[in-house]
């Protein structure tokens, strides 16, 4: 049996694989794109290569990965710790991404992000961020007005510091699932409820002091809640997410058993965990059959 070999490339054009590239190795290709192969008015659309050979093998080398990059799906950007980024980074040799990862990569030095908005699916940032808006909003660099994601289901914007939610959220039409843990969240007022299609809401490690408001479409969809190590003294409201099936609410200040009372309409829900800081270990022994008993 013949087993087929894949080059390398093919796993990140395929985007069974990410391309993952430091942030001045990025800024060292787009300047030698922008003096051998077009100019800035060129930076917009997918580019057709000339198909003769180029004048020299190093030019033809650069034909052909100014080529990889415009086909590639997946790519991560990443700028080494304690490194300042002084200068524009630039994706728009990226025409076919649907992944996007940021890693410690400044949103006003970010150019091209609204060439491809539209057709990102899923979008990570971290260590980065102040607020929303930057990138959802602004676009960062680009400073263009908002508009709808059209295809984003997944964000991961955890481990940044964001202190509070914005309008920006309401872009998201078709997002499934959101991650904001590990930021500085206070209060998510009622920014979650334009997000009808969401299933999955991680607000972890935050200083949240009370659960989150959600529309009535997501109520009835959503599915994993994750809560742990905020500043929760109720849980009331979770009693509304109908389809909840996992719910993490592991070190918060929750202080009587009462509160909650809650999770005993939740009939859906077969995962869960809490820890009553202030409760006694003969008093935890006490309520913990009694709730395993519901579920």
């Amino acid at each position: 049996m013949k087993t087929r070999f894949h080059p390398p490339g093919d796993v990140v054009l395929d985007g069974s694989s990410t391309l993952t590239l430091p942030a001045a190795t990025l800024q060292q290709l787009t300047r030698l794109f922008e003096q051998y192969l077009l100019s800035r008015s060129q930076q917009h659309g997918f580019l057709a290569l000339p198909s003769h050979p180029a004048d020299t093998a190093s030019l033809l080398q650069l034909q052909f990965l100014f080529d990889i990059l415009q086909k590639t799906v997946s790519l991560k950007l990443i700028n080494p710790p304690g490194v300042r980024l002084e200068s524009v980074l630039k994706i728009f040799p990226f025409k076919s991404l649907k992944c996007l990862e940021l890693k410690r990569i400044p949103p006003h030095c970010l150019e091209g992000l609204r060439g491809v908005y539209s057709q990102l699916e899923v979008f990570t940032c971290s260590k980065s961020l102040s607020s929303l808006e930057e990138l959802l909003s602004l676009c960062g660099g680009d400073l263009s007005s908002a508009l709808p994601w059209l295809e984003l289901h997944t964000l991961n914007f955890s481990y940044n510091s964001i202190v509070c939610l914005d309008q920006s959220l309401s872009l998201l039409n078709v997002l499934k699932s959101l991650d904001l843990s590990h930021n500085k969240i206070q209060e998510c007022a009622e920014f979650l409820k334009a997000l009808t299609e969401l299933e999955h809401l991680n607000l972890g490690y935050n200083c949240l002091q009370r659960a989150p408001t959600l529309g009535l479409s997501a109520r009835a969809k959503l599915v994993t809640l994750i809560l742990r190590n905020n500043e929760l003294e109720t849980i009331n409201g979770v009693e509304q997410l109908s389809s909840l099936q996992h719910l993490d609410l592991a070190y918060n200040i929750l202080l009587e058993h009462s509160q909650l009372a809650p999770l005993s309409l939740l009939h859906c829900l077969n995962t869960y965990l809490f820890f009553l800081k202030s409760l006694t270990l003969q008093y935890r022994r006490s309520i913990l059959p009694h709730i395993s008993r519901k579920y």
